[in-house]
């Protein structure tokens, strides 16, 4: 998962001289022009286009509603362009194409050189109609699994909803994306679908195969597998490697001799008594208060073990809590982690409470027991979804996707929501794929270090068992910091 803010199109979005255009299916021009995107505060002008699609594809009437999707393009560096682009495909889900990949084109400049990269903001993200259900405490599903506060936060989502929930689905989205690509009149895609991107992913790959050349699941999230219920346990085992990682190293663990008691008891203390911490904030300077509770120590440590070099800085933060009762550095990062402004929470319910809540088991009272998340977070999830009206999906979604396409698999040997076993899961019924696993990382490993050119390698040979991939051997896992100046040299 990609935490990128701040996005808005220039306000002159007017064609410009030399604009590139395509056919529409119904034979009119897509229309490229420049446009000016932000992501973290910065500014890159791009290509941006928009194509209406029906809201419902079973009622396309004039009448009917439509929808307005952002599609941009980061051309290709070369004269010379393949025809076989890649289209990258969002996390979250919730997350927007135009926010998480804007710069993808110079994380993959290898792949950039010779084809272009298209962004497609998906249906209730972004710009594409977005859901972002801007009610007070929005960040609650990420902080408080609490069952009640949940629930209630869904029907006044439900309220500030545009359009009908039930059509802001997966399977809904991949006939968007198809629409798409027959307007650019491209043959082909390569895929590169990150976390839940990769559920998109797969159901194209089943709906429309001879559209996809190849593709790459970068977190691997197998169409059979219903998240939520290994949530927990999947973050407690990413955890428990950082901890053991801590061991290991005298340095970390003669400054941290404690540490996996240290996070218990805090989490104990937290929940018991909350604390008032005043920070100055990273963003703007300005002097921000925050009752810092144990569902924020929680989500802290559940986003930190998402991204390793973030990790990196969590044990002294953890000993400067527990020792002196100093929760500063957590409180910013607490709010460096808030992804709530980056999630359209309408379209999230949607996709979750059509395609994962209705399929989780009956709920133990056990579940997550034993886990710094502890139990209840299934349970909130599922009374999120009680009054969340649900879409329709095909009989064949939740089966395991089969398919000869050039499949790239990518996991994190510390992913804390799509472990390696998902990829090995998915690679049972796909009969031209490799699964490479980056060692000591957590989710989404596709930016770094040599994996961006095997990759590139990848889909410019179209051969997964010729790939080499000596390189991950190298990888080793983020040294850990013992105070402000760094890990031990």
């Amino acid at each position: 998962m990609v935490s990128v803010t701040g996005f808005a199109l220039a306000a002159d979005d007017k064609p410009q001289a030399g604009k590139v255009g395509a056919l529409t299916p119904s034979g009119t021009e897509l229309e490229f022009s420049d446009c000016a995107l932000t992501a973290n505060e910065r500014l890159r002008h791009v290509q941006c286009a928009r194509l209406s699609v029906p809201e419902n594809y079973e009622q396309q009437g004039p009448d009917d509603v439509w929808i307005d999707l952002l599609i941009v393009r980061l051309p290709a560096t070369a004269a010379q362009v393949q025809d076989d682009p890649v289209l990258a495909i969002a996390g979250g889900p919730g997350q927007a194409a135009s926010r998480s990949f804007l710069r993808l084109d110079r994380a993959f400049a290898q792949l950039a050189r010779r084809r272009d990269i298209y962004l497609v903001d998906q249906r209730g993200t972004g710009q594409s109609n977005p859901q972002p259900c801007a009610v007070e405490e929005a960040h609650l599903p990420l902080a408080e699994p609490d069952p009640t506060q949940l629930a209630s936060l869904a029907r006044a989502c439900l309220q500030d909803f545009n359009g009908d929930p039930r059509y802001y689905t997966t399977e809904v989205a991949v006939r968007d994306l198809e629409q798409v690509r027959q307007a650019l009149g491209v043959s082909r895609w390569n895929l590169y679908g990150v976390s839940y991107g990769t559920r998109v992913a797969q159901t194209y790959m089943r709906r429309y195969p001879d559209a996809v050349r190849t593709a790459v699941l970068d977190g691997v999230l197998p169409a059979d597998v219903s998240l939520g219920p290994q949530i927990a346990i999947h973050s407690q085992a990413a955890l428990d490697a950082l901890i053991r990682q801590c061991d290991q190293a005298s340095p970390c663990r003669e400054r941290f001799p404690k540490l996996e008691r240290d996070i218990t008891e805090l989490l104990d203390r937290l929940e018991a008594e909350p604390v008032e911490v005043r920070y100055e904030s990273l963003r703007d300077g300005s002097w921000q208060t925050l009752r810092f509770t144990r569902a924020h120590l929680v989500n802290v440590i559940r986003m930190a073990l998402y991204n390793s070099d973030v990790l990196s800085v969590l044990p002294p933060m953890i000993d400067s809590a527990a020792r002196d009762n100093n929760l500063v550095a957590l409180a910013r990062l607490a709010q460096r982690l808030d992804i709530s402004d980056d999630i359209a929470l309408g379209m999230h319910n949607s996709v979750v409470c059509t395609e994962d809540a209705p399929f989780y088991p009956q709920i133990d009272a056990e579940e997550g027991e034993g886990t710094y998340m502890g139990p209840g977070f299934l349970a909130g999830l599922k009374a999120m979804c009680e009054p969340w009206p649900r879409g329709e999906i095909g009989e064949q979604f939740k089966a395991p996707l089969k398919s000869d396409i050039p499949t790239l698999l990518l996991s994190g040997g510390r992913d804390p929501i799509t472990p390696p076993d998902y990829g090995d899961q998915l690679m049972k019924t796909l009969s031209n794929a490799r699964h490479l696993v980056v060692p000591e990382r957590g989710h989404q490993v596709g930016l770094l270090g040599c994996v961006p050119d095997i990759i590139a390698r990848f889909v410019i040979s179209a051969e997964p068992d010729s790939l080499s991939a000596d390189c991950l051997d190298r990888v080793q896992a983020v040294p850990l910091f013992l105070d402000r100046n760094g890990p031990s040299p």
